[in-house]
Formats: structure tokens, C-alpha cells, sequence
């Protein structure tokens, strides 16, 4: 991947970032329960935004916020989408 490939992967990753943030409220003391709920919400709505153009990402994502309980680590347990034909 180039610098260029990599910058412009970056940028839409923040824009995605950027746009699931914006409906959230973060007035909220750092680290306060308050802000680990909008940081709950915000993974959720990330993971929508992530879905068409990284679908890996946006399925472990899903997995954080929709999985049963468990001890181990959701998102490594995610499915994986199958690789596309190019």
C-alpha cells in the first residue's frame, strides 16, 4: 500500500469517525460512566458508517457491541467477510 493509499484510507476512516460522533454528546467528565455510554453508542454507530468500506472492521466492531457475554475477546471471534473477486 502507498503513502498516498494509506492517507486516503486514513481520511475516510476519520470522516467516518467524524460523522458517527456528531449526533453523540460528550459534556461528560472523562472516563464517567456518562462518556463510556456515548462511547458505547458511538462503536455502534462506527460500525454502520464502517460497513461499506471496511467490512472486516465493521464486523468486529458489531461484535464488541452485540456479542453474548463472554471472557474472551468478541471481536477476534468475528466472521470474517469472504475476500472479494477483484
Amino acid at each position: 500500500m502507498s503513502r498516498h493509499d494509506a492517507s486516503s484510507r486514513d481520511a475516510t476512516l476519520r470522516a467516518a469517525i467524524v460523522a458517527a460522533a456528531n449526533p453523540l454528546h460528550f459534556n461528560n467528565r472523562p472516563g464517567s460512566v456518562a462518556r463510556q455510554c456515548a462511547l458505547g453508542l458511538f462503536v455502534a454507530a462506527l460500525s454502520d458508517r464502517l460497513a461499506l468500506d471496511f467490512p472486516e472492521s465493521a464486523d468486529a466492531l458489531r461484535a464488541l457491541v452485540f456479542s453474548p457475554a463472554t471472557p474472551d475477546n468478541p471481536a477476534g471471534n468475528a466472521p470474517q467477510q469472504p475476500e472479494q473477486q477483484r
